[in-house]
């Protein structure tokens, strides 16, 4: 039929297709405005997912890596950067790091893995590299900001989630500085620009690091629920939030602080262990599970029936999943820190401790008296406790020091104490602690 066309009437035809064929292209292709979710199909999915990428970075016009950006080898020019990042850091070049830091990112802002590795680089490379506690907290700091922006432009992908709550609590938590970085997290050291606030940049709800760290778990949780994250095994990622919990109840214990914020950061942490975490559900390769079930065997039974398998198979999927991420010790040690007993264990020892720092010794002795014996009750009572080294070595150390008070005053110690049987069992750990010991307190 076109054949029969004249031939201004094909082009004129010619020239209709196009246009009919150029509309869908132009709408779906409509460039975004500052107004949310404006522009065409394609600019909204971009938005949506955060692939927009509108700028080169901050690369060096006349340099290779500029060179290679032009020809498309962002790879390689973000592998030249990275490399130059660890000439700078060797040098001690922190203001040129930071600069080819912002490149780096510029290129390749979904690269999760750069994203990754440069926040953790600030946070424990840079970090070390400083004599000054506040200017390693800065650096680490720094680490923690950088994680906090790589998960705002990625924000489907749970890893850099995770990388900032575990930057935020075990560096400022569980590093050698854990006392200055935790009341830093609280009040800045830099008195002029915070005037003894947080930085709001990594603390705008002025909470305790470990909270923090939650919250961010809590958002890699949320983003796992619809992307795979490659860190770890599922129940052992979903299970952080919890363990922030716990471990901002042990912090304030370390602290020496005994009274009912902690006993509830214990019990808080108990019911998002087992009430939360808990109740989670995870499909192994036969079933679906969730860790308290073990403790109701009309739920195991139902698993198995749903699953169409033998109860002893279900107890075995349980029983791996549980190891994983001790679940049933964490149960155990949850329950029994927000025990008062527990708590008046830790209480003892710790001002026992104390008074014999300040020469006190025999109110040190009836102190660490009261807490050994308490300590005994909490271990006949809590027995999984026995297995975890940091309670043992708590028993320990009291126990040297009440042993300690006994040579100071040329006594001769009974034979027979409250945890005896534990010495007794546990004697090839005393000589390690026993170094520690006496650096601290002199040897006998």
């Amino acid at each position: 039929m076109i054949e029969q066309l004249t031939a201004q009437q094909r082009k004129l035809a010619y020239l209709i297709g196009i246009v009919v064929l150029m509309l869908p292209i132009i709408v779906l292709g409509m460039p975004a405005t500052d107004e949310e979710a404006s522009g065409g199909k394609l600019a909204r999915l971009r938005q949506e997912n955060d692939l927009g990428e509108s700028t080169l970075g901050k690369v060096d016009p006349t340099s290779a890596t500029m060179n290679l950006v032009l020809l498309g080898m962002r790879g390689v020019a973000v592998n030249l950067l990275r490399m130059q990042l660890d000439v700078q850091r060797d040098q001690k070049q922190w203001a040129q790091m930071r600069a080819t830091t912002e490149s780096v990112i510029l290129l390749q802002p979904h690269y999760i893995q750069v994203w990754r590795y440069l926040g953790w680089n600030l946070a424990y490379n840079v970090s070390a590299e400083w004599d000054a506690v506040e200017d390693r907290y800065f650096w680490v700091k720094e680490g923690a900001k950088f994680l906090m922006q790589g998960a705002e432009r990625n924000r489907l992908d749970p890893e850099v989630y995770w990388d900032t709550g575990n930057t935020l609590g075990k560096k400022i938590g569980r590093s050698d500085e854990w006392k200055q970085f935790r009341k830093f997290f609280k009040e800045d050291p830099d008195k002029e620009r915070f005037k003894g606030l947080p930085d709001n940049e990594i603390n705008p709800d002025r909470k305790d690091n470990y909270l923090a760290a939650k919250d961010w778990f809590q958002k890699a949780n949320d983003a796992e629920e619809k992307h795979e994250q490659h860190i770890m095994m599922d129940c052992l990622f979903r299970s952080y939030p919890a363990r922030s919990q716990l471990d901002y109840g042990d912090a304030l214990q370390r602290e020496g602080q005994f009274d009912e914020t902690t006993r509830k950061a214990w019990d808080d942490g108990y019911n998002d262990w087992v009430q939360s975490f808990g109740q989670m559900r995870f499909q192994t390769g036969d079933c679906v599970i969730w860790l308290e079930s073990s403790h109701s065997e009309a739920s195991m039974e139902q698993i198995a029936k749903d699953a169409q398998l033998e109860l002893e198979h279900v107890k075995r999927e349980l029983d791996l999943y549980q190891n994983v991420c001790n679940y049933r010790f964490w149960r155990t040690k949850a329950h029994a820190e927000k025990q008062l007993n527990t708590t008046r264990v830790h209480s003892d020892l710790f001002e026992g401790e104390d008074l014999f720092k300040k020469g006190d010794i025999d109110a040190a002795q009836e102190v660490l008296e009261s807490g050994l014996a308490r300590f005994k009750n909490m271990l006949d009572v809590y027995t999984d406790l026995a297995s975890d080294d940091t309670t043992l070595e708590e028993g320990l150390w009291g126990i040297m020091l009440w042993q300690k008070i006994y040579q100071l005053k040329n006594q001769v110690q009974p034979e027979e104490f409250p945890l005896k049987k534990l010495w007794d069992s546990e004697i090839n750990r005393v000589p390690t602690l026993q170094h520690d010991f006496n650096r601290k307190y002199g040897s006998s």
